[in-house]
């Protein structure tokens, strides 16, 4: 039965293939393949990656021979060769694969070792000097590498001339090719560069999730599938490893199915899980299902007896709090914002941050059971978000984009965010940039600059989704990152024209589109506290 159609996908979302669309740029991820490409383009030889089973190597293996592949002249320039499994018997078995790999004929007829390391070594001076071609020889299971083939593949980085290697080596192994690393200092001396994959974090593994589902067709504006507790089960009971994640992910929309079922919450992904993967679960068996019963008695104390019950058990104070958005937006009678859940304010490898509590506003609402409601940060961040760059698109334009102009002091700033990137003039397609929250001039409100503003996130990306969205049909418009200890960091889409007056900015709200009117409002001279991080 092709379960996927039952939940309104176009195909298989969590298959255990290492299909290319299917991958997730995680940052570590994707840093690892920018070193890799760098390293192979620049001729430095040997590169290592290490990690435990299922953090990714082999899909990144695959994913950096297709690198090479995207434009013709990668294609002509760069040949890359696969070895999948090299556990072999003898030198000779190990010198035949990769001589036959190379499309050298009679490797197989060859009288001795030292013909076919021969061939080899003038097949690579041909390709790198005579045809300014670049050889990549790329090994998965490198644990499986024997002694004798990492002595070969020592000869080999000796074939050079004076100004490069002659074969690009890229080695993904478990952890355990650490140990044989530091038993074997001759070999572990060639390394130009390691890379050490591990989990991802509670972030990282909700994004690739739902980055999946996308890919394989689930509607944007659907419901999601998976809860927030359900998902932080996942995360727990896979330990954030790729690998674990798919395979439970999959068994959990089997469950769906079966039980006829739209979401996944807790009990299902948990009850999934210890069907699974019990070693995994019965180590932190209670710990979705208590943060699940705090969060319950927490809310039904709040309404029954006000907060002198969680103040009582260190939840609640009478000077600040903190409420998560659901619970404040059932108690204001307002829906909850697509980032109720915290969703911006993540730990690295934890559930999400609760928010730092700020000073409660001077006049609140006096009577039993009064809330102060205080969930923004005190402070300006120090960054505004991540966004990965579109087709097409190039750092600079970003930057224009984002920050209005990409002056020299900020350009710096951007370039110390995002090490990761070797060149900012050559990043590609897909590859993400880190934004700082650089503070700009107050010059963009004041006297006679009036603006209307007819969007607001406060998530990034969905704001630059919003701002680029050719299906919004909107008017000449800007994106305006500020930060003010009210609502905290917003994106605010706003008219690139300028207005004299109120007046003339109410009436060009009267000319917008009912469904972008209604949310429209002017924006004058800002408070004192407001930050600005665009011109």
């Amino acid at each position: 039965m092709d379960y996927f159609k039952i939940l309104n996908l176009s195909r298989e979302p969590f298959s255990n293939s290492p299909e290319p669309e299917f991958f997730y740029q995680s940052s570590q991820h994707l840093g690892c393949l920018q070193q890799l490409e760098l390293a192979i383009r620049l001729h430095r030889g040997l590169n290592v990656v290490m990690g435990e089973v299922g953090t990714g190597k082999t899909t990144l293996c695959r994913q950096l021979i297709r690198r090479f592949t995207n434009t013709e002249e990668d294609r002509n320039e760069i040949e890359t060769h696969l070895l999948l499994d090299p556990c072999f018997s003898t030198p000779r078995e190990f010198l035949s694969t990769v001589a036959i790999g190379f499309g050298l004929p009679g490797a197989e007829c060859a009288e001795s070792e030292w013909q076919i390391k021969e061939a080899i070594k003038n097949h690579l001076f041909q390709k790198g000097v005579d045809e300014k071609k670049t050889v990549v020889l790329i090994i998965d299971e490198g644990q499986k590498l024997p002694e004798f083939g990492r002595e070969i593949l020592r000869e080999f980085l000796n074939y050079e001339t004076n100004e490069q290697k002659l074969l690009q080596i890229v080695i993904f192994a478990q952890n355990e090719f650490g140990q044989i690393l530091k038993d074997h200092k001759n070999f572990a001396d060639r390394v130009n560069q390691y890379y050490l994959l591990g989990p991802l974090n509670f972030r990282e593994t909700r994004a690739m999730i739902r980055f999946r589902l996308a890919r394989a067709g689930r509607p944007a504006d659907a419901p999601a599938l998976f809860t927030l507790p359900g998902l932080w089960v996942i995360y727990r009971a896979t330990g954030g490893y790729p690998r674990r994640i798919i395979s439970l992910c999959h068994q959990v929309l089997l469950s769906l199915i079966i039980q006829n079922r739209l979401r996944a919450g807790l009990l299902l992904a948990r009850s999934t899980a210890r069907r699974l993967m019990p070693e995994l679960v019965r180590k932190d068996r209670w710990t979705a299902v208590g943060l699940a019963a705090i969060f319950i008695l927490a809310v039904i104390a709040l309404f029954l007896w006000g907060p002198a019950p969680l103040n009582f058990i260190g939840i609640w104070s009478s000077t600040e709090a903190t409420v998560p958005e659901p619970v404040k937006s059932v108690l204001s009678h307002e829906p909850a914002t697509r980032t109720g859940m915290a969703e911006n304010r993540e730990a690295s490898s934890g559930m999400p941050e609760t928010p730092h509590p700020a000073d409660p506003p001077a006049a609140a609402a006096p009577g039993k059971g009064a809330l102060v409601v205080a969930t923004r940060e005190n402070k300006p961040p120090d960054r505004l978000g991540s966004l990965k760059i579109r087709e097409g698109g190039t750092v600079f334009r970003l930057l224009e984009e984002i920050y209005g102009h990409a002056g020299t002091a900020r350009y710096q700033a951007v370039i110390r965010a995002n090490s990761h990137i070797a060149d900012m003039n050559r990043v590609r397609a897909g590859e993400t940039i880190h934004l700082p929250a650089v503070p700009a001039p107050s010059t963009f409100l004041g006297p006679g600059r009036i603006r209307v503003q007819i969007a607001k996130e406060t998530d990034l990306e969905d704001a630059y989704e919003d701002f680029k969205s050719p299906s919004r049909k909107l008017p000449p418009n800007r994106l305006i990152p500020l930060w003010n200890p009210r609502e905290g960091l917003v994106f605010a889409t706003v008219m690139k024209r300028v207005f004299p007056s109120a007046d003339a900015a109410r009436e060009a709200i009267r000319q917008l589109s009912p469904g972008l009117a209604v949310d429209a409002i002017i924006m004058e001279k800002p408070e004192a506290d407001t930050v600005f991080f665009a011109n």
